[in-house]
């Protein structure tokens, strides 16, 4: 297993070792290039880098650690997700969806959608994107690239995590939805967070872990009736995570000590903290 790592300061993307747990390479980029959020093709080994800075998208080869080819889109790019050999682009500037062949490299297509689109995630079972605005949810079938619905809120979504038909909705208020996707309702509010960011899912223990910025700790929720299991203080602060394919390890981005903190699982305990670039954001297991 490998552990993608952004580091936004420092240009470049860090590559963990799942097993030895030691940052194994970094893929620096070009002077100009910000890495916040991105997405990696595991087929064609490839990572796919939206910049905020200039409106282009970024093509880079893992093996060989350079730029492949870039593309300008132009706008604010905040978030990138791959699926069926299709990138959907998030501009945060024009409003809209920007659809990219990754073949051909050549455009599907724009999607409008409210306000400020940012944190997407893909319903891989409905064929389906969710893409959080300002203060709604847009949702998008991916094979007719057409709206499908709004679900409307009181709150302001920032990012989503999705499994089956139950949607996580990270909020800049400082709460977490619980979204039945089939009903389209809000069926619960998680409290008593001051700036939660991201949410990993366990399967096998059936919990949330939520790094939470400003409090500085990662909250352990139990799914079944969402209690709090757990708060683990972080001496920094957390941003980004992911768990294993195994649900042994996570993995949490620190941006204050400009590393990445590996939670076990098992016992609740921070086993490894691991020296990476300038301002790690996104975090992806592969």
């Amino acid at each position: 297993m490998r552990v993608y790592i952004s580091n936004f300061q420092d240009g470049c993307i860090s590559i963990i070792d799942g097993e030895c747990l030691i940052e194994k390479e970094k893929i620096y980029l070009d002077a100009h290039i910000y890495p916040h959020h991105f997405c990696i093709d595991e087929n064609d080994e490839k990572i796919y880098i939206p910049n905020s800075i200039d409106g282009v998208l970024y093509i880079v080869d893992i093996n060989k650690k350079n730029i492949l080819d870039c593309i300008s889109i132009g706008g604010n790019l905040s978030q990138v997700v791959l699926f069926n050999e299709e990138l959907f682009i998030a501009n945060e500037d024009s409003n809209s969806i920007y659809i990219l062949n990754i073949d051909t490299l050549i455009p599907v297509g724009i999607i409008s959608v409210d306000n400020m689109p940012h944190g997407m995630i893909i319903d891989k079972s409905s064929n389906e994107l969710y893409v959080p605005c300002e203060k709604s949810i847009v949702v998008i079938n991916t094979i007719t690239k057409q709206i499908e619905r709004r679900i409307n809120l009181d709150y302001k979504p920032w990012h989503l995590k999705i499994d089956k038909n139950i949607l996580y909705v990270v909020t800049k208020c400082g709460k977490i939805l619980i979204l039945n996707t089939r009903k389209c309702e809000v069926i619960n509010v998680l409290r008593g967070f001051k700036m939660p960011v991201e949410i990993a899912i366990n399967d096998f223990k059936d919990e949330l872990y939520i790094t939470d910025f400003y409090d500085k700790s990662i909250s352990i929720i139990d799914r079944s009736n969402y209690d709090l299991i757990k708060k683990i203080e972080i001496d920094g602060m957390p941003l980004g995570i992911d768990i294993s394919s195994d649900n042994k390890l996570v993995f949490i981005s620190d941006i204050k000590e400009d590393d990445v903190k590996v939670l076990d699982t098992l016992d609740y305990k921070i086993i490894k903290s691991i020296k990476v670039g300038k301002e790690p954001t996104t975090v992806i297991c592969k």
